[in-house]
């Protein structure tokens, strides 16, 4: 991989026949096992604004296009951010799918996505392009801005574009990276103005394609997660996965604490703080140091 260069996390995909947007709503097994749904007797995420820096969005998917406010396509600056590659609208889709009772939903069913193009059909964009994203989308008020995209190599204007985002009060989710656990933690999330997220599967084990490092925050899940691609469904694995999952629980915090000033939110520290108070260890007793977990699995806010 070029220097400069950024593209997606090595992920697995697997498309799903015969679910439509008019099907019966399904509940992915992250909703259903970190029961997700009692969250939302608090907080579904309402007027929380997420900037998912990525390969855009399927801007007319019933699940979510009510859920899309303005984004931008660094790609084709002419051209509206839709998604030539599936991947944008499946971490749309995990964080703020509607529970309108058809397709799925997503951890805070009532966020607003602001789909960022920085990622080409074939996944892959320029240093420019991401760093073009974070600064578009700290300057239109994004909450929050996540990526699950990544380079093994530091960038300056990289980091220098997260302490831009961090000033203007974004706080910024970014996937662990998928080279497994003999592998450091990916860039933009080895950088400290972030927040990282490593993958756990059904089991609650930690993915044997997790990163591992000191920088590890989280986990979340992040295997056979069944969300939106362009016009369909599809079931994905990855980091890619599970940090959507950690947005959307981000989200349902921002928004609960708006109503409810419970809490101090003012940087990445801050909602480290309180998530790690409601987090669950992993079973294996050989991962249960913070290299391998973080401060554990999420597993909501209430």
């Amino acid at each position: 991989m070029k220097k400069n260069k950024f593209e997606l996390l090595p992920h697995i995909r697997e498309d799903v026949y015969g679910l439509s947007g008019s099907s019966a709503q399904i509940l992915g097994w992250q909703i259903k096992k970190l029961d997700i749904e009692t969250q939302w007797d608090y907080s579904e995420g309402d007027g929380v604004k997420i900037a998912v820096i990525d390969t855009g969005c399927d801007l007319n998917h019933p699940d979510i296009k009510n859920n899309l406010l303005d984004g931008i396509n660094l790609i084709d600056k002419n051209k509206p951010p839709m998604d030539d590659n599936g991947h944008g609208s499946h971490v749309c889709g995990t964080i703020a799918a509607e529970n309108n009772g058809e397709g799925v939903v997503g951890v805070a069913p009532k966020a607003k996505i602001m789909p960022v193009k920085a990622l080409d059909g074939k996944g892959q964009g320029s240093l420019k392009s991401i760093v073009d994203g974070i600064v578009w989308a700290s300057d239109n008020g994004a909450d929050f801005i996540t990526m699950s995209l990544g380079s093994p190599n530091p960038a300056q204007p990289l980091q220098d574009a997260l302490k831009y985002a961090t000033n203007k009060g974004c706080i910024i989710f970014c996937a662990a990276g998928n080279s497994g656990e003999n592998s450091d933690i990916s860039y933009p999330a080895k950088y400290p103005e972030t927040i990282s997220v490593g993958a756990i599967d059904e089991n609650f084990e930690r993915t044997s394609f997790t990163c591992s490092g000191e920088d590890l925050d989280f986990l979340a899940p992040g295997h056979n997660i069944l969300s939106l691609i362009p016009g369909n469904y599809s079931i994905m694995s990855g980091t890619s996965m599970s940090n959507p999952f950690a947005v959307g629980c981000a989200a349902l915090l921002l928004s609960y604490n708006r109503k409810h000033k419970k809490y101090s939110l003012t940087n990445n520290l801050d909602y480290i703080n309180v998530l790690k108070e409601h987090t669950l260890k992993i079973p294996n007793p050989r991962y249960q140091s913070k290299k391998y977990q973080g401060y554990g699995i999420i597993r909501g806010i209430f």
